[in-house]
């Protein structure tokens, strides 16, 4: 019989101590656990060494608040007194709608749709689409894969410290880094723009309507204050006729007030309809990058290596136990190594 101390044949997990019988898996396959974090190791170092170098802009934008009805709280609350309703003034937009802004189709179509010139290609001037390498057998789906590849490369987030956002474009090329920022950067003013003006046109028609109502009950109020004082040219001596006064004066003193309040939104409504400002503050202007992104060649080394040698303790594991199965097999094991036989091709089974 062998002797069980001669080590000729591997020692069960469940024999011995559970940290002699990891350490001896792990010695009797260190090869193997080696082989494959050395491959692991290089594997990474190879996709960080191979990887593309990319070139980041930046920019950062401070939206403001709206300025559109600033004194026209006093205004409604007269208005509402008559039933005349005046439109308040809607707060600006802040960094979270700004952040859904510069990723949404409305900014990035225009942009995919567009071309830039590549200064580092000898300032070739190359379609968008094109230069993110999107290929479709339809326009229509071009625009759309277009569309997701300008979305991996621009990213937005609010920083609420400064209550602003954060913009930068990461691409090969620092010229187009910059171009698309900056491109951003205009839509984003565009759009601000376009959507003030379609807010100042829309109330200043309603502030027209409402400016005309308010000048006919004017005019109604007084003319009756005028019909009263027509028919009573003496109302000092008469408590009733003095009360009836009053109360015609301050309804004309108050429809006068809202008339007047009316004809000055009036004229803001008419001026934000053709003004140009933009509505946030450019902190900081995209600028070329001078220099590329890191490609975390050590990181992906080291990251390689860990995996690889996580797959060899997974081998060294998995083939102790089928070692330990075959040496004293169950019904189990003994199903298993059966139905391994039946599915193994012939030229690959063993030859007794």
């Amino acid at each position: 019989m062998t002797n069980a101390t001669s080590g000729s044949a591997p020692a069960r997990l469940g024999d011995e101590a559970p940290v002699l019988a990891v350490g001896s898996v792990l010695l009797r396959w260190r090869r193997a656990i080696l082989t494959l974090g050395l491959g692991g190791a290089v594997l990474g170092l190879v996709l960080g060494l191979a990887g593309t170098r990319l070139y980041t802009s930046s920019a950062t934008l401070i939206p403001q608040g709206s300025d559109a009805g600033l004194g026209n709280a006093g205004l409604a609350l007269a208005a509402s007194q008559l039933g005349i309703r005046i439109p308040t003034a809607t707060p600006g937009w802040g960094p979270p709608v700004y952040v859904e802004l510069l990723g949404s189709r409305e900014l990035l179509e225009r942009i995919a749709q567009d071309t830039v010139v590549v200064e580092e290609q000898g300032g070739r001037r190359v379609a968008v689409a094109d230069l993110l390498e999107v290929r479709a057998p339809t326009a229509a789906l071009r625009l759309e894969r277009a569309v997701r590849a300008l979305r991996r490369i621009v990213s937005a987030r609010g920083d609420r410290n400064l209550s602003a956002v954060k913009l930068s474009v990461a691409t090969r090329w620092p010229s187009v880094s910059l171009a698309l920022a900056a491109r951003l950067v205009d839509g984003v003013n565009r759009f601000n723009l376009e959507s003030r003006r379609s807010q100042a046109a829309a109330e200043r028609r309603f502030v027209e309507g409402q400016a005309a109502e308010a000048e006919r009950a004017l005019r109604d109020a007084e003319d009756r204050m005028q019909t009263f004082l027509q028919r009573n040219r003496a109302t000092d001596d008469s408590p009733e006729l003095q009360f009836r006064r009053d109360r015609l004066q301050r309804e004309v003193s108050l429809r006068q007030q809202v008339y007047t309040s009316l004809m000055q939104n009036l004229e803001e409504a008419r001026i934000r309809e053709v003004r140009d400002t933009p509505v946030f503050t450019v902190l900081e202007a995209p600028r070329l990058a001078v220099s590329g992104e890191s490609r975390k060649v050590v990181q992906k080394l080291v990251l390689g290596g860990l995996v690889g040698g996580f797959l060899g303790l997974l081998v060294a594991a998995l083939m102790h136990q089928v070692g330990g199965a075959r040496r004293s097999p169950n019904d189990d094991a003994r199903e298993f190594f059966g139905l391994l036989e039946e599915a193994t091709p012939r030229f690959l089974r063993r030859r007794g």
